[in-house]
Parts: C-alpha cells; sequence; structure tokens
C-alpha cells in the first residue's frame, strides 16, 4: 500500500477545508430543519390541545397544539441589539478610513498640490482599491462586506465632489453614477448575501437627490427616482428577509417625500399636477413598505423565520407593529402636507385607512391570526385619530367610549393585549374628558347629558368583558363615580338640589345592596356600602351647610330608618350570604 508524503497530505486537506467553507457560504441557512432536529420527539400518550383565545395567534385559527407555550418574549435591549466586537470594530475601521480620505481632500484643497481633477481620481483609486479588495477577501472574515462597503461610499463622496465641489461633470451624468453605484451596491447584496451592502445602497440612492441638489429636479422626477429606488430596496427583503434594509428605506423614504412635500409650494411651485406626483409616490411607498412586507408574511407564514405557531421575540413585535402603523401613519401624514388638508378632510381620510385595515385583519382572522392582530391594531389607532379630526364635541366624545368599548370586546375574544392597551387608553380619555366636563360644566342641554350617560354606560359594560378582576372593578367604580357626578351636575341648580342628589345616591346604593345580597356577590355588596358611605358623607360635608334645617332633619331621620330597617328585614338575606360563602365547595346544605 503506497503513503503519500507529509506535505501533500496537508495540502489535500487545507483543499477540503476550502471546499467545505465554499459550500457553506453558498447555502443558505436551514434554521427550521435545525429547530426541528432539536426538539425531543413528543410522548406517544401526548393529545393535542385546542388553541384558546389568550394564545397568540390563536385569534381564529385552526388545528390543535401539541407544543408547549414558549417563555416571553425578550424586548431588553441586549436582546434587541446584540454586541459583536469584531463587527463594531470593522465598522469603526472603515469608518475611519473614510474620515482619514475626506481629511486627505481638505489637506489637498487647503496646500493647493493637486488639481481637482486629481483629486476626483484618487477617490476614484481609493474607491476601487477598496471593492477590489472587498470583492478577493474570503467572506467569512467578515472583512469583504465593510471594505465593499466603504468603496460604495468613497464613490458617492467622489461623485458628490466632482459635480458638487468641482463642476467636473454635468448634473445627468452625476445622477446616473450614483444610480450605478446604488444597483450595483443591491447586486452585490443579493449575490453575496451582505444585508449591509443593502443598507449602504438604500440610504445612499436615497440620498442621492440630497447630494446632487433638491431644487435642480422636479416634483415628478423626485416622485420617479423614489418610487424606483424603493422597488430595488423592498428586493432584498422580500427575497432575503432584511429587515435592516427594509428600516432604512423606511426612515429616509418618508422623511425624504415629507420634505419634497414641504417643498411643492416654495421651491417648487408646483400646482396640482406637481403634488399628484408625490403623492403616487407616497402611496407607492405604502404598498412597498407597509403592504408587500405583510403580504410576504401571509404567503410565507410557515417558513422558518416566523417560527410557525411559537410565540414572537421582542425584535418580532416591534417589525410587525411597526410595519403596520408606521406606513400608514406617515402615508396620512405627508399626504396632510402634501395638500395643505384641512382637519376634517384628513380625519376623513384617516378613517378611510382605518376600514381599509379593519377589512384585511378580518380577511385574514383564519389565515395568519398573528398578522390579524396587528392590522387591527393599526386599525385601533387610526380610527380614534381619524374621529378626533373628522368630528368634535359630544359626537367625539361618544366615539372614544365605543371605540373603547369595542375593543374590549374584540381583547376578550382573543384579539392581543396590544388591541387591550389600546381599549384601556381610548376609554380612559373618555373618562378623563367627562370629568373635566363635570368638574366645568359649562351650557347644559339633553345631548351633552346624553353624551356623558353614553360614556358611564360603555365604561359599565367595558367591565364585563374584562378577565382582570382588578381591572374590571376599576371600571365599575369609575362607571358609579360618573353617575353619580351627573346625578350631582344635573339637579344641583335646583332647589334643594343637592338633597335630591343624596337620595338619589342612597336610593341607587340601597338597591345595589338588595341587588348584591340576592346574587350573594360579595363584590356588589362592598360597592353598595360604599355608595351609601358616599351618601352619608356627603350628608354631613354638604348637606349640612346648603339645605334648609328642615330638609336636613327629614334627610337624617329617613335614612337611619331606612338603614335600620334593612339591616333588620334583610338579615335572612346575609345570613344566608355569609353561609354560603363558608361553604365549602362541593358541599350540600
Amino acid at each position: 500500500m503506497s503513503t503519500l508524503p507529509d506535505d501533500a497530505l496537508e495540502q489535500r486537506l487545507a483543499r477540503l477545508e476550502r471546499m467545505v467553507e465554499e459550500l457553506h457560504r453558498r447555502l443558505p441557512p436551514l434554521r427550521d430543519e435545525a429547530v426541528k432536529s432539536s426538539r425531543p420527539p413528543l410522548p406517544a400518550q401526548a393529545r393535542p390541545v385546542p388553541h384558546t383565545p389568550d394564545d397568540l395567534g390563536g385569534w381564529g385559527t385552526r388545528g390543535p397544539r401539541t407544543a408547549p407555550r414558549p417563555p416571553p418574549s425578550d424586548l431588553s435591549l441586549a436582546a434587541l441589539f446584540p454586541w459583536d466586537g469584531q463587527t463594531w470594530l470593522n465598522r469603526l475601521g472603515i469608518v475611519m478610513l473614510l474620515l482619514g480620505v475626506g481629511l486627505l481632500f481638505r489637506y489637498s484643497i487647503d496646500q493647493g498640490w493637486v488639481t481637482p481633477q486629481v483629486r476626483v481620481g484618487f477617490g476614484a483609486a481609493v474607491g476601487a482599491v477598496l471593492s477590489g479588495l472587498g470583492l478577493r477577501i474570503d467572506q467569512q472574515r467578515r472583512f469583504a462586506p465593510v471594505l465593499l462597503g466603504g468603496g460604495a461610499a468613497t464613490f458617492y463622496i467622489t461623485g458628490w465632489a466632482a459635480y458638487y465641489l468641482y463642476a467636473l461633470v454635468p448634473y445627468t451624468a452625476a445622477f446616473g453614477a450614483m444610480v450605478a453605484i446604488t444597483l450595483a451596491a443591491f447586486g452585490l447584496a443579493l449575490s453575496r448575501g451582505q444585508p449591509a451592502l443593502a443598507v449602504l445602497g438604500a440610504g445612499g440612492g436615497l440620498g442621492v437627490p440630497l447630494l446632487l441638489g433638491i431644487s435642480l429636479a422636479s416634483p415628478r422626477g423626485l416622485a420617479a427616482y423614489t418610487s424606483f429606488i424603493l422597488a430595488w430596496t423592498v428586493v432584498p427583503y422580500l427575497r432575503r428577509g432584511w429587515r435592516s434594509s427594509l428600516w432604512t428605506s423606511m426612515a429616509l423614504a418618508w422623511t425624504l417625500l415629507a420634505l419634497y412635500a414641504n417643498l411643492l409650494a416654495g421651491t417648487f411651485r408646483a400646482g396640482a399636477g406637481g403634488r399628484g406626483w408625490i403623492q403616487a409616490a407616497v402611496a407607492f411607498a405604502w404598498i412597498v413598505l407597509g403592504v408587500l412586507p405583510l403580504a410576504r408574511r401571509v404567503a410565507d407564514w410557515r417558513a422558518a423565520e416566523h417560527g410557525g405557531h411559537g410565540r414572537w421575540s421582542g425584535r418580532d413585535v416591534l417589525h410587525w407593529y411597526g410595519i403596520a402603523l408606521v406606513p400608514p401613519v406617515m402615508a396620512l401624514a405627508v399626504s396632510g402636507i402634501t395638500w395643505r388638508m384641512s382637519v376634517d378632510r384628513w380625519g376623513a381620510a384617516a378613517i378611510s385607512l382605518a376600514a381599509l385595515y379593519l377589512l384585511a385583519a378580518w380577511a385574514l382572522r383564519v389565515r395568519d391570526a398573528r398578522i390579524a392582530k396587528v392590522l387591527l391594531f393599526s386599525a385601533a389607532v387610526l380610527l380614534p385619530a381619524g374621529c378626533l379630526g373628522a368630528v368634535d364635541g359630544e359626537a367625539l366624545l361618544v366615539a372614544l367610549a365605543l371605540q373603547g368599548l369595542a375593543l374590549h370586546v374584540l381583547a376578550r375574544r382573543g384579539a392581543g393585549v396590544a388591541v387591550r392597551w389600546m381599549a384601556h387608553k381610548l376609554v380612559l380619555a373618555a373618562g378623563a374628558w367627562l370629568a373635566w366636563r363635570i368638574a366645568f360644566p359649562g351650557a347644559t342641554g339633553p345631548w351633552r347629558l346624553a353624551a356623558d350617560a353614553a360614556v358611564v354606560g360603555a365604561t359599565l359594560a367595558a367591565a364585563g368583558w374584562i378577565r382582570v378582576p382588578s381591572e374590571a372593578m376599576a371600571y365599575r367604580i369609575a362607571a358609579q363615580m360618573g353617575a353619580m357626578a351627573l346625578v350631582v351636575r344635573e339637579v344641583a341648580h335646583l332647589p334643594g338640589g343637592q338633597g335630591i342628589a343624596t337620595i338619589a345616591w342612597g336610593a341607587y346604593g340601597l338597591g345595589l345592596l338588595v341587588h348584591a345580597l340576592r346574587r350573594g356577590s360579595r363584590v356588589l355588596e362592598r360597592l353598595a356600602i360604599l355608595t351609601l358611605l358616599a351618601a352619608v358623607a356627603k350628608l354631613f360635608m354638604v348637606d349640612l351647610a346648603r339645605l334648609d334645617a328642615l330638609f336636613r332633619v327629614l334627610l337624617f331621620l329617613g335614612f337611619g330608618s331606612v338603614f335600620l330597617w334593612l339591616s333588620y328585614s334583610l338579615s335572612g338575606w346575609w345570613d344566608a350570604s355569609a353561609e354560603a360563602r363558608a361553604r365549602p365547595a362541593g358541599r350540600d346544605a
């Protein structure tokens, strides 16, 4: 049997290692298979557990669930932004290198050493060297994307200097060169699997009008160019799922569109046609940044990126709720700037967009319940915002209260924690407004009373849809306090009005007490006792100073007699209720 020398064996081993690294670089990560292979097999006696409305993703989903619920999402900064020392050193190094190139440009200008043509040529040479090294260096060392990104950034700076500082090339040539740099960055990002290049391409491409001067462009050109770059920026996300490139485009695109819309009247002196072009770019940006990512998720909801039926991580929550909320809000804001909309027109547009998101949530409640909850939350944010602009006065107060009630109903049916949070905020806003209207009554009337009563009724009805006992009790107490304050406000101006209000409080408390004893509800019983104590406190603190002497005598005698009679006549119910509470569960009397 022949043997090979040691140097030949080492060469073969090195060749095999390079082949394995090349295959590892080209193959996509098999996250789903890795996750599945790491899961232990289910025991044979394990039975499927049906979904419940509280499961994240359980709203409208079909099918059994056998896996246990994962731990809660980690929203800490360490989980959202993991630290990688090597990557940050690479980025810091390329930034320092680019700053050095810029300082060299400035120094050469101050000293008068080289002509502008030589300076631009030197910048292009630096960009070419960085790009060439990035294409040749092994990607596994993490230097390649940093060098390629530095080369693209150097080309951007050089093109800007050639046009803006030295006027060596015309506008069209500089514009075309920067578009070519952007497309090259996107192509390298997709071919080499480097999201950092896609981020650089998105930032550089969208920032070209700022580098070359917005005043030299037209609304039609800006709208067409921004839409063209956005169409390219969404490709890395749709194909690779790179969220960094998507959010870079999100931040820059909406900022630039708002800037363009603000310059329509002054810099561009644009009419309806120019505004229409910017509005078309706004609609396209909403589709690209807000609709297509959600459509990709719905079409590929079983992919490994989404983790099946598992709980979302902190990044997932921020990502999907941001996609569902930021594009529609920014589209409404930029549209308002573009057309200088009045408040009521803007409110009508917001309500229409909220209705669209609500219909989308209803349509996806079975196919992808998790995204349906996200869309429902967006509708829950847009609808009250639209109501703030479209309606006012009593109609707005009632709308906020009813929306809070509707969201509590949906939250109880499994619409998610975010919807329940929004429901609390709407009810709180309506309650604070009601407290202001009671404290500073102003003009009174039947419509005002009806609106205030609707808020109290909606708050009381929402308490029946809240699962947490303490929250439901807080809602009931707030509704009762609001009703009692309304009674005082409506009858205080009448002769003996304070006494009438005290009698109403006492009658309500007595009725609630009887109802609580008949039902055996300890919570309602305590609420009734608190109401009666409030009536007695008002009798001492307010009525003694404001009512006639005879009226005060009658109130004290009346309340004392009624309390004594009730304590005697309802003693049997009290004993039965106490016995029922003390009796062990499952044992007959």
